[in-house]
């Protein structure tokens, strides 16, 4: 086995969110907001036929990002799978590239996704899903790690997937405290999350609304896990950890405004450098801005702008104006 550092006690992750966590958004987070320990692509969907040239997992990670040891140590590349997919010659292809980390999605929500036996649903069936997760381990010398919700329509396989993650050689399990059935409707139950550290013999990653900073501290006390990750409320405070780590609780909004506006600089900056079209730096710019003016004063009314700007300058003349 590929030996990596433990993960230390109180760590902090940056979650994998489809569309958002690409390489330009890794580079402005890791240049911005170091204190974040771990941060994750997006997930990489295993193909169901043929399979995927060597240059396409490496740009997909970030060529640049591919290059530097400590990044790659740092980062979770997230697969997504099914039965029928081609897991074991995907893995079998990491392992030749030597990365670090491999993170399987067992939570996404999709209703397509789902309909094709990935993501959350997987969690249905334990005696099919064993058999999947001892392939990838028997396949990757490095860490390794699952991602999920804590049920599909309901929790009664909750424990059994804690103790078959930890008995198939998983090293850590991040649990996200909502159901496939209630999507983002209701609130996360981090009793989960307190279960799955009372089962699990490997590392407990708690995750779900984690939306202000002192929240990650209440996760830490209320249910002993071992991480926080952070997806939605990382995108309405990319800074989150920074605030974690320094113990400042009470950002009013005009500090806010001048950390979106230093975000924006940097993203922009680092998107125009990879020639994206204009459509593609508007598409982008507007994904990772969705939640980042939640809670403000007049916060709904400029998000809105900013989601209806039909042009590059326009988008950032609204930033600039906060």
């Amino acid at each position: 086995m590929r030996k990596l550092p433990e993960i230390p006690y109180g760590s902090l992750f940056f979650a994998p969110m489809e569309g958002i966590t690409d390489e330009v958004f890794r580079k402005t987070i890791l240049k911005l907001f170091p204190e974040w320990d771990y941060l994750a692509c997006d997930f990489l969907r295993v193909p169901s036929a043929g399979r995927y040239p060597t240059k396409h997992f490496i740009r997909h990670f970030g060529r640049e990002l591919f290059e530097i040891p400590w990044v790659k140590e740092k980062t979770l590349y997230q697969i997504l799978t099914s039965h029928r997919s081609f897991t074991v010659e995907m893995v079998q292809e990491l392992e030749y590239l030597q990365v670090p980390w491999l993170d399987l999605n067992l939570g996404c929500p999709s209703p397509t996704v789902c309909k094709n036996g990935g993501g959350s649903f997987l969690l249905t069936d334990m005696k099919t899903l064993a058999p999947l997760i001892r392939s990838v381990r028997q396949n990757f010398q490095g860490r390794f790690s699952c991602k999920i919700r804590v049920g599909y329509n309901d929790t009664k396989n909750f424990d059994d997937s804690i103790r078959m993650l930890n008995d198939e050689g998983v090293d850590m399990i991040t649990v996200h405290g909502r159901t496939r059935e209630q999507m983002y409707k209701e609130p996360a139950n981090w009793s989960y999350i307190t279960r799955a550290v009372q089962l699990s013999k490997v590392p407990v990653i708690g995750n779900g609304d984690v939306w202000e900073t002192r929240d990650i501290e209440r996760m830490f006390k209320e249910t002993g896990c071992h991480g926080v990750m952070v997806a939605r409320g990382a995108l309405k405070s990319p800074w989150m950890a920074n605030n974690y780590k320094r113990r400042y609780f009470d950002e009013t909004d005009a500090e806010r405004i001048q950390k979106i506006k230093s975000f924006f600089l940097e993203y922009r900056t680092l998107l125009e450098s990879e020639n994206l079209s204009l459509r593609g730096i508007l598409k982008q710019s507007k994904s990772v801005s969705r939640f980042m003016l939640d809670g403000m004063q007049d916060g709904e009314i400029l998000r809105r702008k900013l989601i209806l700007t039909q042009a590059v300058p326009e988008f950032f003349e609204i930033v600039d104006s906060l």
